[in-house]
């Protein structure tokens, strides 16, 4: 892939630095912790638009073509560009791109997208912050809580209590019950009891099992160095304190519940709640069922 003619950049990639870590405007990238911060302040960004700043911070000046980053960045997945193109506007938004007369990355018409700002090598390492590389804590995907969350208070309370007593849990409904908004509630209530470390994993986009533990690993920021996705993903969590948020599993009801039971006898640490159309049928499982919104009483409501 040939360089941009007019790019400061032609010699300088993110991988060029040892640490990996870079910089760039008040940003500041550290790819092998997934993590980007902002003058010192770690910024909210998706899994998907961050592996996209990843993919083009580490090609820095050239142009990444819409295959190429579809490839590395979804692997295997089957997606529409409209799902590129979404999280290149998220990206974008994130970074304030076009803001204040910022340009960090330029869409290249007929070939793809490019990095276009200059890269410095980050001072901000993780050495420099007194943490350790075996106990740093990356800040993984999860949706924002809704501001507003009606009649559910009180199973969230009950499954958070539950989660003290099981390593897995199933909240089971029929669609649309309400169980996505719950799991999320629920996820967020218990950040602090794993320090942070909770991943959310939207299993709806899947289409077949074979990617499951593939799309996790990539996820969490797994290095594979073999074809076994499920056997990488165990050693990956096996001295992990973490909690897996596995949404929409009724499709693959038979992988989850094969990998889960793989993984919480591998990582004794972990911890698994999952939300489905039924029950997972896994050794260990509790299952939660999540009943409808209750109605009120006759003669409280008006019009």
């Amino acid at each position: 892939m040939a360089f941009l003619p007019s790019s400061p950049l032609r010699n300088v990639t993110a991988t060029s630095f040892p640490s990996g870590a870079v910089s760039f405007g008040p940003f500041h990238l550290f790819p092998s912790e997934r993590r980007l911060e902002r003058d010192g302040v770690q910024v909210k960004i998706g899994s998907r638009a961050l592996d996209i700043l990843i993919a083009l911070v580490g090609r820095a000046g050239e142009s990444v073509s819409k295959r190429e980053l579809v490839a590395q960045v979804w692997r295997d997945l089957v997606v529409e560009d409209s799902s590129l193109r979404v999280n290149i506007a998220n990206l974008r938004r994130a970074l304030g791109d076009g803001i204040g007369g910022a340009r960090y990355i330029a869409n290249i018409p007929g070939q793809g997208y490019s990095f276009v700002a200059t890269l410095t090598p980050s001072e901000q390492s993780t050495a420099s912050k007194g943490i350790s590389a075996g106990t740093s804590a990356p800040a993984y995907v999860l949706p924002m809580r809704l501001e507003r969350m009606v009649g559910r208070d009180r199973q969230v309370n009950t499954l958070v209590q539950l989660l003290e007593q099981y390593r897995l849990i199933s909240i089971v409904g029929p669609g649309g019950m309400g169980k996505t908004t719950t799991v999320v509630a629920v996820a967020h209530t218990v950040l602090p009891v794993f320090d942070g470390q909770v991943c959310f994993f939207d299993l709806a986009v899947l289409a077949s099992p074979e990617l499951l533990a593939s799309t996790m690993a990539a996820t969490l920021g797994v290095m594979m160095s073999s074809a076994d996705a499920q056997h990488e993903l165990s050693a990956w969590l096996r001295d992990k304190r973490i909690l897996l948020v596995l949404d929409n599993c009724e499709h693959l009801i038979d992988a989850v519940a094969s990998l889960v039971e793989r993984l919480l006898d591998a990582a004794p640490m972990i911890a698994i709640i999952a939300t489905s159309r039924e029950a997972l049928r896994a050794e260990g499982e509790h299952v939660y069922r999540l009943s409808p919104l209750a109605s009120p009483p006759d003669g409280k409501l008006s019009a």
